[in-house]
């Protein structure tokens, strides 16, 4: 099985440009975005997550993206910049946005646009204690193995859902995070193998 090097990364971006992302117009639905932080580590390249406080009334203590609503006036390419550097201290100049995602819909009543970003440089992690317990890193190839992902069922008001799941070590990443993993690992992985849209 071949890695997720540098090769593979230039036909990610090269598959995000010819892939319009899919919006979703709903005025009504407040608008949000999250970064897909890629970054070099020494296991190759590698997402970065984060742990929701334990104190949040929403979500909390639920792995997730940097992310959060955005403000008037705020593209969205600003408001996930913004949000990134807020959360978890990565500066706004150190993210090269290189694809977005088609919109997604949340059960929380929002419409969330991800996008993808490499952080070339390491960073020095500066945390919004009020929002993040802790960050960490997950080698794309860990993600990107054919058993992945799982697929779990879960009881939402009264109801059972299905949900993608990738578990590492004592995180398991699922919910909206585990549905923007997997569309962003459909593109990786042709990106990986050499496959085309």
């Amino acid at each position: 099985m071949p890695r997720f090097d540098d090769a593979s990364l230039t036909r990610l971006r090269e598959l995000f440009a010819k892939r319009p992302a899919i919006e979703i117009d709903a005025p009504q639905v407040r608008r949000a975005c999250v970064l897909i932080p890629i970054l070099p580590s020494d296991r190759g390249w590698s997402l970065l997550f984060s742990r929701r406080s334990a104190n949040l009334a929403a979500h909390s203590g639920q792995i997730a993206f940097p992310g959060g609503a955005v403000e008037e006036g705020e593209s969205l390419e600003e408001a996930v910049k913004r949000e990134a550097d807020e959360e978890v201290g990565i500066p706004r100049e150190s993210v090269q946005l290189i694809g977005r995602l088609d919109d997604v819909i949340t059960n929380s009543g929002f419409l969330v646009a991800p996008f993808a970003g490499i952080i070339h440089e390491r960073v020095e992690y500066v945390l919004q204690e009020s929002e993040v317990d802790e960050v960490f890193e997950v080698p794309l190839d860990e993600l990107l193995v054919p058993e992945m992902p799982h697929v779990r069922y879960v009881t939402f008001r009264n109801k059972r859902y299905p949900v993608y799941s990738y578990p590492f070590g004592a995180n398991d990443i699922w919910g909206l995070t585990g549905r923007i993993v997997k569309a962003f690992l459909d593109v990786a992985w042709m990106a990986k193998t050499g496959g085309q849209v």
